[in-house]
């Protein structure tokens, strides 16, 4: 064993213990309020467990158009495995998540392998109502997935949660302890369900209408959502300096912290009511009185407001109950409109979102050029969503679905339903876009903390679709034994991924005569490389592989 390997070994040695530790300080940590169980540990197949993710490109499911509308990501897997390939290609990048998880409602299909006690436990069937550890096998599912998808969140980015009362207590308390409490932006009902059940055993129960979706931030910064137009301002008073809408300086309450003394003054002899003070200060109310834009109406002081001191549209508040069957659709509605897409209703999908609940929400995210994930894809209405969005308002959204192909959802329902949304069906037109497709893979022979160099070779001779997913030039348009070159409408990556040198005098040629901007990442076994030729350019820039990758993985590897 050469003193690299030695040193390695030692450094992965520590990081077990340290995960050790970690792992019984929880378990001993008393909690006076919060959220407890246990931490159930989750089985994936061996050779999963034992080898390193990527994401691998399957050509003949992409779905290509020549519209210049975005290209999307389709990733078919576990949705754990493909957050972390994700937290190496779009850490920090995602603008808005939305997910709809199992409820966990014993025959919604939710299934935990529980590492333990395979032989005793669930091993891939559904979790019963009743089973002892129904709410701690979820919670852990939950919780490894959250966290990962926390650190792809930008530091303004918004997290959408679709849940019912099955688990929506514990999942508010969970998202408390991973996005912090502070973050907490708010819960939306939304009205799922307008027909009754009326079965003998139904009939006479208190029947559920409403399910939540939790909204969080990462950041500390305050959300500012994007407001819909609800008509105009009508200015119908003139005088000599032109047209104006009166408004009444409004007043609020003054008891308890929000009091503020230099907001009780006279307007014009006009006090406060008792007990309140006015809304805006003194230095407004005179810049007003002195442009001979304050009036007493009725004892009552009012502003003359004209059109160049705003905005003429009339904004609709982002209300919190989404109770409107026709503007938001219901769960039979999502059900109807995936029937109609997938020309069946054999599809087995009872609980379906509508286009136009996720259409909503996106709205509000005042970005028409994010990224959106939603790894619990599903059917993938997120898809469906975000285009008919991007359509309606020329933006262009980009998404990532991640969905496994239990029960062939992704064969049979989501891969589907997002080719027919974008070439046409019956008599609706397509929307257009592009898709590529990939799945989670594994290369290797060893876990993260155990990688040994023929690992990492592995790790860089399979990466290319990862790091042109990382740099958004998902099309591949050149390949050999060393290396590869991929591009978008903008930029270039090129991907020398071989330890042996022999071609890289070729490869350095080839980056020389691209025309656009280019990232290289080059196979060392340094953290950095100088290749003299790129030097002074600077429509070149420089990246090695693999160990970032590995950085990545490892920093995941010691949190769950």
């Amino acid at each position: 064993m050469t003193e690299k390997e030695r040193l390695q070994q030692k450094e992965n040695h520590i990081l077990k213990l340290e995960k050790e530790v970690e792992k019984w300080k929880k378990a001993v940590k008393t909690q006076r309020y919060g959220l407890v169980w246990l931490d159930v540990p989750e089985a994936f197949e061996d050779d999963v467990e034992n080898k390193l993710p990527i994401l691998e490109e399957v050509p003949k499911k992409a779905i290509k158009n020549k519209d210049e509308k975005p290209t999307h990501l389709l990733i078919e897997g576990d949705n754990y495995h493909a957050l972390t390939c994700l937290n190496y290609t779009h850490k920090e990048k995602i603008d808005v998540i939305y997910i709809d998880p199992p409820y966990n409602t014993g025959t919604d299909g939710f299934r935990y392998k529980d590492k333990r006690i395979l032989d005793q436990f669930p091993d891939g069937t559904e979790v019963p109502k009743d089973h002892a550890f129904r709410h701690g096998y979820w919670l852990s599912f939950m919780k490894k997935r959250l966290e990962l998808s926390k650190d792809l969140l930008k530091d303004k980015g918004i997290i959408f949660i679709s849940i019912d009362d099955n688990e929506h207590a514990q999942l508010r308390l969970l998202c408390d302890s991973i996005f912090y409490e502070t973050n907490f932006i708010g819960t939306i009902t939304w009205e799922k369900r307008t027909k009754a059940q009326n079965t003998e055993t139904a009939k006479e129960m208190l029947q559920s209408k409403t399910e939540y979706i939790l909204v969080y931030r990462k950041g500390t910064d305050k959300a500012k959502f994007n407001l819909e137009v609800g008509g105009e301002k009508i200015y119908d008073q003139e005088d000599e300096q032109g047209l104006y809408r009166l408004k009444k300086v409004e007043e609020m309450s003054a008891l308890g912290i929000r009091g503020r003394e230099t907001m009780i003054f006279p307007i014009e002899g006009v006090m406060p009511r008792k007990g309140f003070q006015w809304k805006i200060g003194k230095d407004q109310i005179a810049k007003y009185k002195n442009n001979e834009g304050l009036l007493i109406i009725d004892g009552k002081p009012y502003l003359k407001i004209r059109p160049e001191e705003e905005t003429s549209e009339k904004f609709i508040p982002f209300w919190s109950h989404f109770f409107d069957k026709d503007t938001y659709g219901t769960s039979e509605k999502g059900k109807s409109e995936l029937t109609d897409i997938l020309g069946t209703n054999e599809h087995e999908f009872e609980t379906v979102k509508p286009v136009n609940l996720i259409k909503k929400l996106l709205f509000h995210i005042n970005k028409k050029d994010c990224t959106v994930l939603d790894f619990f894809a599903g059917s993938g209405t997120t898809g469906h969503a975000v285009m008919e969005l991007n359509k309606r308002d020329k933006g262009t959204r980009q998404v990532i679905l991640v969905t496994s192909d239990e029960n062939k959802i992704m064969k049979d329902i989501c891969y589907p339903r997002i080719k027919r949304v974008i070439s046409g069906y019956d008599d609706v037109e397509g929307l257009g876009n592009s898709f590529k497709y990939y799945k989670t893979s594994f290369v290797g022979k060893h876990n993260i903390l155990d990688a040994d160099d023929k690992d990492k070779i592995q790790l860089a001779h399979h990466a290319g679709e990862m790091l042109a997913i990382a740099e958004n030039t998902l099309e591949q348009v050149k390949k050999n034994d060393h290396w590869q070159v991929f591009e978008n409408r903008d930029r270039m990556t090129a991907v020398y991924f071989r330890e042996e040198q022999d071609q890289l005098d070729v490869f350095v040629k080839e980056v020389l005569s691209l025309k656009k901007p280019v990232t290289v990442y080059m196979f060392s076994w340094e953290e950095k490389i100088e290749i003299a030729d790129f030097e002074d350019d600077k429509n070149i820039s420089l990246k090695t592989i693999p160990q970032p990758i590995l950085e990545i993985y490892k920093q995941i590897y010691n949190i769950i």
